[in-house]
């Protein structure tokens, strides 16, 4: 029994290049078939390619002595929020290289794929959208109406002072007197 390996011609420096043009159009597509907005795509691969820019070389061949260097010098100026979106878009890449692409890639390259981002030297803000309350912040009436269950049943909204009672189990009741109905009120 042999290794096929053998038997493959070696992976030139232009065909490398298409494999990789290949690869991030592959990534857009991928990104657009998950709804993402384009708007959003057009940023994760600006920020690929500049990261690409800054390393000289494929995305894949990215160490996490790169990375460190990169989030840690190249950007040490940046503001938090552009290392974290440019983290957080090098991460679902690599996400993407490991599911779609490491089989490939390690039988043209010799490389294993795996994200140079680890717990050591990813970005400390979180990546992951975070969801408020609508009704908490003075959200649309619509908002507050899918919150309630549709049941028509409305919270009075104030200008930054809502509270839901258990969300959709306490219909939207709103507390106006939190000393109870017979306190001195008559």
């Amino acid at each position: 029994m042999r290794d096929l390996r053998e038997w493959r011609p070696p992976v030139g420096g232009q065909e490398l290049a298409d494999y990789e043009t290949d690869v991030l159009a592959g990534f857009v597509l991928a990104r657009a078939s998950a709804g993402l907005a384009d708007s959003t795509i057009r940023a994760d691969t600006s920020h690929l390619e500049t990261i690409r820019a800054w390393l000289g070389r494929p995305l894949w061949e990215m160490t996490p002595t790169d990375a460190d260097a990169y989030f840690g010098k190249a950007l040490r100026s940046a503001p938090s929020s552009t290392r974290t979106n440019r983290a957080g878009t090098l991460t679902v890449f690599f996400q993407y290289l490991e599911l779609r692409h490491r089989a490939e890639l390690h039988n043209l390259t010799g490389r294993v794929v795996e994200c140079p981002l680890d717990e050591m030297n990813r970005p400390r803000k979180a990546v992951d959208p975070q969801f408020a309350d609508p009704a908490q912040r003075g959200g649309s009436r619509a908002a507050v109406r899918r919150m309630a269950g549709g049941s028509g049943v409305l919270p009075e909204i104030r200008a930054g002072r809502t509270e839901l009672r258990g969300g959709p189990v306490g219909r939207g009741c709103r507390v106006t007197d939190q000393r109870g109905p017979d306190a001195g009120l008559g």
